[in-house]
Order: C-alpha cells, then sequence, then structure tokens
C-alpha cells in the first residue's frame, strides 16, 4: 500500500498492526515507539491494551502512578517483553518520541502532568521491525501528543487509522473477524 501517511521507523512514530495481523500480543495495538535505531533494535509500548484487573499494592509508589494517571486508571499491558517490570512514560515535547521515562520509585507524581503506566514493553531486534514493516504487518505513521494518554483505547487503532490519508483510511473500518463480514 504506497500511502503518504506512512513513514520511516523512527522514535516518536506510530506502529499499527495491519487488520491481518495474526500474533496475539499484536492484534490490532497501536504501538508508541520510544527507541529505534535500526542496526541495534527497537522499544515502544502497546497504547490501547489497559489491564483493567490488575491489582497493586495500595500504598505502591506504583499504585500511585497509575491513580494519578489519565484514565482509564490502570496499568497498560506495554508488550510481551519483560511483563513483570514497569515503564511511566509522560509528555515531554523536548524529545523525538514525545515522552520520557519516569521513575516511579524515586519520582512524586503530579496531577498537571499527563502519564501512564505500562507494564511491560514491545521489541524487536536488529533490522527485524524494518522486515515487518516491508512485509506489511505494520503501518508506521506519525503520532499525536495524546495518543500516548488516549481516554477510549479500545477505539484507539481504529481512529489512528482513520486519520490517515489515502487508501489506508479504507482499513479503519475492517471487520474483527472478516469471515463474518
Amino acid at each position: 500500500m504506497n500511502d503518504n501517511a506512512i513513514i520511516s521507523p523512527q522514535s516518536g512514530a506510530l506502529l499499527v498492526a495491519h487488520p491481518l495481523m495474526d500474533d496475539p500480543n499484536f492484534v490490532r495495538t497501536v504501538i508508541l515507539l520510544i527507541a529505534h535505531d535500526d542496526a541495534e533494535g527497537s522499544m515502544g509500548v502497546v497504547l490501547n491494551r489497559p489491564d483493567l484487573n490488575s491489582h497493586h499494592d495500595s500504598d505502591s509508589p506504583l499504585q500511585r502512578w497509575i491513580h494519578s494517571a489519565v484514565p482509564p486508571y490502570c496499568d497498560f499491558v506495554g508488550g510481551p517483553v519483560e511483563e513483570s517490570g514497569f515503564i511511566c512514560l509522560r509528555r515531554d515535547p523536548s524529545t523525538t518520541s514525545g515522552v520520557t521515562s519516569v521513575d516511579i520509585m524515586s519520582d512524586v507524581p503530579t496531577s498537571t502532568e499527563p502519564h501512564r503506566v505500562f507494564r511491560g514493553y514491545s521489541g524487536w531486534g536488529p533490522h527485524q521491525l524494518a522486515g515487518e514493516v516491508k512485509q506489511q504487518g505494520w503501518f508506521v505513521v506519525p503520532s499525536f501528543p495524546d495518543d500516548a494518554y488516549d481516554n477510549d483505547p479500545a477505539t484507539l487503532w481504529s481512529r489512528v487509522i482513520a486519520r490517515q490519508l489515502g487508501d489506508i483510511k479504507k482499513l479503519s473500518q475492517f471487520p474483527r473477524d472478516p469471515s463474518m463480514n
């Protein structure tokens, strides 16, 4: 698909799963690329997988960050890598990704800084992401400043697709189960 919305993988860009992606970790996901170097690998977090059933010690620093984050007030499944670790991102327009990570054990959350907590992350080895993009597993599109803090993650995939130009935009209405169409 040739589209003027597609860009090269880079920090701050979004990876949007092709509607036919069959990896259960990434079906209809939107990933914010936090770091990308084709020769060294890539890292990002899934923006649209809230874990509404997660429970943490109510007095922990982690819980304070979750409860002061933008809604929904839960951690998000950032990806299948290091699922026991947490990353907290907050807006930082001075960075190429538009976000910066926060040390949840020492920093204190404030309600004035939009932030979100992710459990685990998504990662790719050297040249792996470029290969997956070339095989059209992912669309790489520009991000908007509020994508990482979207309060309706269930519809983020279709809304990001719908705001693109050209043929990609048509995929926003692609059914979850094409056999039911």
